[in-house]
């Protein structure tokens, strides 16, 4: 998946000099040019798996090695280094900054947890929330680690819910949206779902700073497979979020819905042709 990482504008007035010192004259010229830069995980046509930091016409800028397959990548603006990653169940996760110029930093997941492919920064840059997986008991969790004393572990709270996939910062920089996927995993069987006759997707909000449960949503009993995964959110600060539906695949749900605050989740309504091309998933 593609993460947009920060606007142009943004990017050459937080950047400094310092930042366009440090790259390449024409990576630098490149990254003048383009609208926005962005950060995937990709796999070469070896096997092999990388992270790339690319201008918006596609062209490289920066590459690292990942020893595994990644998923997502969070950017966080103040340090101006990124966290990608690995893919589901994954125990590791890689910093880097977009010049190259510093040695990459790996986070091993502890003990008794795994990660899920996404994270977030808090505000200031000092904190990293990532979704984590507490196998043994079957249940999310949000792994805190200390961005300053090199991505130690600070710490973790509840997801409230299980299967946690992507998660958001809202615009007050104190409320993590949460999509828990309500599906069951355990890295002794792989990426094997454990529980698809019993899952329950939620959508939850939670304090960043207490861990309190603020709200939690679920979607329709009859819905109950419909796996909550991905989200963004827009001006307005309305969630939208997307679907995998873990039901039969003659079934035609609806994909892609949107989460307000203090309102029961929205599904939108699609053409039935429209639906059938999506194949029953909707990614990032």
């Amino acid at each position: 998946m593609t993460t947009p990482l920060i606007d142009r504008r943004d990017f050459l007035r937080a950047a400094g000099a310092g930042f366009a010192a440090a790259m390449a004259p024409r990576a630098w010229a490149e990254t003048l040019a383009t609208d926005a830069v962005f950060a995937t995980a990709f796999v070469r046509r070896d096997g092999s798996f990388g992270a790339a930091v690319l201008s918006e016409a596609g062209k490289i800028l920066h590459t690292l090695d990942l020893p595994d397959r990644g998923h997502d990548v969070a950017f966080d603006p103040v340090s101006k280094r990124s966290i990608v990653f690995a893919r589901q169940p994954g125990i590791f996760a890689m910093v880097f900054d977009h010049t190259g110029r510093e040695k990459p930093l790996t986070i091993a997941s502890i003990a008794g947890r795994h990660f899920f492919g996404h994270g977030v920064f808090s505000p200031d840059g000092a904190l990293l929330y990532a979704t984590e997986n507490d196998f043994d008991n079957a249940t999310g969790v949000v792994g805190v680690y200390d961005a300053r004393a090199k991505f130690s572990r600070a710490g973790e709270f509840p997801t409230y819910g299980m299967g946690p996939h992507e998660l958001l910062l809202l615009a007050d920089g104190r409320t993590l949206a949460i999509a828990n996927g309500g599906i069951e995993t355990h890295p002794d069987f792989g990426r094997a779902e454990l529980n698809i006759a019993t899952m329950k997707p939620s959508y939850t909000l939670v304090d960043r700073i207490t861990g309190d449960l603020i709200e939690k949503h679920e979607l329709p009993p009859a819905l109950h497979q419909l796996s909550i995964r991905h989200m963004d959110r827009d001006q307005a600060g309305t969630v939208w979020f997307g679907c995998q539906y873990r039901g039969p695949a003659i079934d035609r749900p609806a994909l892609v819905g949107r989460a307000a605050r203090g309102k029961e989740l929205q599904l939108l309504e699609m053409p039935q042709d429209v639906l059938s091309g999506f194949r029953n998933y909707i990614g990032s």
